[in-house]
């Protein structure tokens, strides 16, 4: 059985529906209506099979009065967990309508804003919107619960979080049931405080049919990136969010601008002429400042490029698709659309979404372009999937006292593909030192340790030859298939490891990285970041000391001090700059030792130059794979061997 701590812990539903509010006779449905509700919704549903029964007519659920879930509803007002305390995961989306919560401003229709109806009927439509199976039910007092279930458990604070972002569109939504592990929900079909019954607002056999046949990973991410900007607004801390914000990457890693309540349809005047390609010269001057106004309507309103081509496919606005039209030039719309796409986006964020990276000028292929979803789709879900790999016990005893190097290593990898546009990343272990708080040697071994492993996150694709860098394909191992399809891919450019962190370490950037603006007790950031109790202790000390974490009466949040600040404060900035000099000049002698000895393969050979014959490929190659000869007092290295273990850091 789980346990929930505290002896009289109150119930995070308030104390009643309206607080202060007249309460409707309990007319009461029948006890034949509740226990169906009860038997078709309720064991599905609770977090574990356990009831709290309240015994002060609902004002209170104690912790001592849990019960197992009992076959028929209790006589008394009850509530079942939304979590699992025990895993620290749910699958369940609960959204508590309120309407204590109600606003006295109007709408455009006449509506309350925090009308509990208006709001409820437009979130199932949202959700029929998305493809999303949903149970909703109605208390004698008005108020209303929308439950969405999922097929696999979730981490209860990416349910959190999202919770959170619904109720900054729908102000009526309370996240007080999901906002700690400890959340209760009264269930359908349950005694109501005021003496009636919960009822099912949704039909028995569609509540039924929710039930049997829980939502998939495609509405979860379908979720997600209808709330993305209020998901940013969250993450950002933010407390009144602005409508337009810098440009962030879709899933497809298109270029998008969220819109606080989700995606808006154009006005009547560029819907018209989206329809129908005829447009007002008064207000366009030709095509393409039509085509223009067009797209940057549509990435104002929160438009994404994907929906964009669907409408257009779709024939919707086939408009759009004829002032692309060109006899002379066929294909000119899927050459011109993604480009002009993107100059709309940068208009309207005002701010360029730049991927640019302190690399070297070796790159596995040129960026990628924008309309190459499946790359930059397959980049998230990988990183998506070295979580579940810092999850996993049995990889991460595999990689032993070099876990939380192989992390570091593999974000900043991400980065890399990422910036380059490809899964293929051919990187040096220089350029990746650099952005990930190790040194080259580290990085390196930690490289083919990486490869070498069963199922592997990475593959090596062809190892290094002359200024070439080894060449790693990002692979989603088998094991985390399913799972990366579950977790949340933040959209947004991928951060690798700040400078910083040379001297403040790699579990304390991990740690860095999981705090947030609002609190998070010890035990939460620990989980979040994938390391043990003591290690995120040591760091959150390490963090408070400069600044970068605060502790309050909540947990723990980021500090108000910049990374920079501490660099430079701590030294770390200066040998940053240091090793970037030393790795410039690493490449420079590297590359002017090839020189050398390319100058060398065009010359004669003769038996008394002690050279080898380079005239055959077997030779040349097997001379570049052994050690070099020392040429001079400043010889530098080349990148280690994989025929040979390299050097002590």
């Amino acid at each position: 059985m789980a346990t929930i701590t505290g002896q009289r812990a109150r119930s995070t539903l308030p104390a009643c529906d309206t607080p202060g509010g007249n309460h409707l006779s309990p007319d009461g449905l029948s006890r034949t209506a509740a226990e169906a509700a009860w038997h078709t919704v309720t064991p599905s549903i609770a977090g574990t099979p356990h009831v709290r029964i309240s015994a002060d007519g609902g004002r209170t659920y104690p912790a001592r009065r849990i019960r197992p879930l009992p076959a028929d509803p209790p006589d008394q007002p009850c509530t079942v967990p939304v979590y699992d305390p025990g895993s620290a995961t749910g699958w369940m989306l609960a959204l508590d309508l309120d309407p204590g919560r109600a606003c006295a401003d109007l709408t455009a229709d006449n509506h309350l804003v925090g009308d509990v109806d208006h709001q409820a009927a437009e979130l199932v439509q949202l959700l029929e919107r998305l493809d999303a199976r949903s149970v909703a039910d109605v208390s004698p007092s008005g108020g209303r619960h929308v439950l969405v279930l999922f097929s696999s458990l979730l981490p209860w604070r990416e349910l959190r979080d999202l919770v959170r972002a619904v109720s900054l569109r729908f102000p009526t939504v309370d996240p007080a049931p999901m906002a700690s592990l400890g959340g209760q929900i009264s269930p359908p079909g349950s005694r109501h405080k005021s003496g009636g019954w919960r009822v099912l607002s949704t039909p028995l056999e569609d509540a039924r049919a929710a039930v049997e046949h829980p939502n998939g990973p495609e509405v979860w991410n379908a979720l997600l990136t209808e709330f993305a900007a209020e998901l940013q607004a969250l993450e950002t801390g933010t407390a009144v969010p602005d409508p337009v914000t810098a440009a962030e990457l879709d899933a497809t890693g298109a270029p998008w601008v969220p819109r606080l309540g989700g995606r808006a349809p154009l006005g009547a005047e560029l819907e018209q002429v989206a329809r129908t390609g005829r447009w007002d010269w008064s207000r366009h001057a030709g095509r393409s400042e039509a085509r223009m106004a067009i797209l940057g309507a549509a990435a104002a309103r929160g438009w994404r490029l994907a929906e964009v081509q669907s409408a257009i496919a779709s024939g919707a606005w086939k408009g759009l698709a004829s002032l692309y039209e060109r006899r002379s030039e066929p294909g000119r719309l899927e050459r011109l659309l993604p480009a002009e796409w993107r100059k709309s986006v940068v208009f309207v964020s005002g701010q360029e979404n730049v991927r640019g990276w302190h690399t070297s000028d070796v790159r596995s292929r040129p960026p990628a372009p924008i309309g190459d979803a499946d790359e930059f789709g397959l980049i998230r879900r990988w990183l998506t999937a070295v979580l579940c790999a810092a999850e996993d016990p049995e990889r991460v005893k595999g990689w032993g006292g070099r876990a939380i190097a192989a992390r570091l290593v593999l974000l900043a990898l991400g980065q890399a593909a990422m910036v380059s546009g490809s899964s293929v990343a051919e990187f040096g272990c220089r350029n990746l030192a650099l952005h990930c708080a190790l040194s080259h040697r580290t990085v390196a071994r930690v490289l083919r340790m990486l490869a070498a492993e069963d199922d592997p996150l990475i593959d090596l694709v062809s190892p290094r030859r002359l200024a070439r860098a080894d060449r790693y394909q990002l692979r989603i191992p088998d094991k985390y298939a399913a799972s990366a399809r579950w977790r949340r891919r933040r959209s947004g450019r991928i951060e690798a490891v700040h400078s910083a962190f040379l001297v403040l370490g790699g579990p304390a950037a991990l740690v860095y990285e999981t705090l947030g603006p609002e609190p998070a007790r010890g035990a939460e950031v620990a989980r979040a970041a994938r390391l043990s109790a003591s290690a995120v202790s040591a760091a959150l000390r390490v963090l408070a000391e400069h600044g970068l974490a605060e502790r309050g009466p909540g947990g723990w949040r980021r500090g108000p001090v910049a990374l920079a600040d501490v660099a430079e404060s701590t030294g770390a900035a200066d040998l940053h700059r240091e090793r970037e000099d030393r790795y410039k000049r690493d490449r420079e002698s590297w590359r002017a030792r090839l020189r050398q000895y390319q100058g060398a393969r065009r010359s004669p050979v003769t038996s008394g130059d002690g050279w080898l014959g380079l005239d055959d490929e077997d030779d040349w190659a097997a001379m570049l794979a052994s050690r070099w000869p020392v040429l001079g007092h400043d010889f530098v290295r080349g990148p280690p061997s994989a025929a040979r273990p390299a050097e002590t850091a």
